[in-house]
């Protein structure tokens, strides 16, 4: 009985985890969209990196912004945020020699099984596949749930001259900038930069343009 009261704290925790990685903010946060036309939007909102689209709450409800072309641009907590289609790009820098905008995205993977005495995988664990467990979970029920890990898969545009350029790796990057192709390899390698994190990018090309 223990051990099934700690497993299922265990995954009560991870879904809370996956909750907070999913979104650009830890939790739906008063916000302000700047209409195109008309008044601005003053609600609870948050970016689903998974489903990519803004989401707003309704009451208790979340809902999706059904229509991101009429914003102009969305101040979520600390970030400016534009419609790209229906997806929304983060524009985490601005200077005169560029600018960078961030395409959040968030992939699931799947790690595995979880052990009767906890969660079993190859890395850290943020979700849970609850359906299996069924009415009467018992260890050996237990064994069988998938758990499954959540990772950032984001892509960049890097602007200059109202020219947007898209990338999301040192190859792509250097087909944009091939002039700067030994100082970018060089950066990468010193610095093991991780292109899924915006901040690690960002100082990447602060130190090429």
């Amino acid at each position: 009985m223990k051990r099934l009261v700690l497993l299922f704290f265990s995954l009560w925790m991870v879904g809370h985890v996956a909750h907070a990685q999913q979104y650009v903010l830890s939790e739906f946060t008063v916000s302000v969209a700047k209409m195109k036309r008309g008044l601005p939007l003053r609600e609870k909102f948050n970016y689903n990196c998974k489903t990519q689209r803004m989401e707003f709450m309704d009451g208790n409800n979340v809902m999706e912004l059904s229509n991101p072309e009429q914003v102009d641009t969305l101040f979520l907590g600390g970030h400016k945020m534009i419609p790209y289609g229906v997806r929304f790009l983060d524009i985490t820098y601005t200077s005169p020699s560029f600018s960078l905008a961030v395409d959040y995205k968030a992939k699931m993977e799947n790690q595995g099984k979880v052990g009767a005495m906890g969660i079993k995988t190859q890395g850290s664990v943020e979700s849970i596949d609850m359906r299996i467990i069924g009415q009467n979970p018992g260890v050996e029920h237990i064994k069988n749930i998938e758990a499954w890990k959540m990772h950032s898969d984001n892509s960049y545009f890097l602007v200059q001259k109202n020219k947007m350029k898209r990338f999301n790796n040192a190859k792509t990057l250097i087909k944009i900038l091939p002039d700067k192709a030994a100082q970018i390899q060089a950066y990468i390698d010193e610095h093991k930069t991780n292109f899924s994190d915006p901040d690690q990018v960002l100082e990447l090309l602060k130190t090429l343009l």
